[in-house]
C-alpha cells in the first residue's frame, strides 16, 4: 500500500508540475527575480518597511514620524503592485492558490469538521 500511495503522490506532482497555471507562475517569478525595475521597487518596499518597523519601536504609533513612515510604506508597496509584471504575478498566483485549494479539499474531504474518528 505505501508504494501505491507513494507512486499517486508523485503522479500529482507530476500533473500539478505540469499545469499551464503552475508553469506560467514559475515562469513569471524567474522574469520578476530578473527585472532589474521590479527588484528596485521590492527593495524600496522592504527598506520602507524596515524604517516604518524601526519607527514604532522609538515612537508611538499615532506620531508624525510612524505616520510619515507608514504613508512611505504605503506608496512603497502600491507602487510596487501597480507594476504590470507584479500584476501579472499575483493574478497568476491566485489561480495556482485556487488549484492547490481544490486539491487540498478533493484529498482531505473524508477528514472535515462533521466527520468523526
Amino acid at each position: 500500500m505505501e508504494i501505491e500511495l507513494l507512486n499517486s503522490l508523485y503522479e500529482l506532482k507530476a500533473a500539478l508540475e505540469s499545469d499551464p497555471r503552475v508553469f506560467r507562475l514559475k515562469e513569471l517569478d524567474k522574469l520578476l527575480n530578473e527585472n532589474e525595475e521590479v527588484m528596485a521597487l521590492a527593495y524600496r518596499k522592504d527598506n520602507a518597511n524596515r524604517e516604518y518597523e524601526d519607527a514604532l519601536r522609538f515612537f508611538k504609533e499615532d506620531s508624525p514620524e510612524v505616520k510619515e513612515k507608514q504613508r512611505l510604506l504605503y506608496e512603497a508597496k502600491y507602487n510596487l503592485d501597480v507594476h504590470p509584471l507584479v500584476k501579472e504575478y499575483n493574478q497568476a498566483y491566485k489561480e495556482v492558490r485556487l488549484l492547490y485549494e481544490e486539491v487540498n479539499k478533493e484529498l482531505f474531504k473524508d477528514f472535515g469538521d462533521n466527520k468523526h474518528l
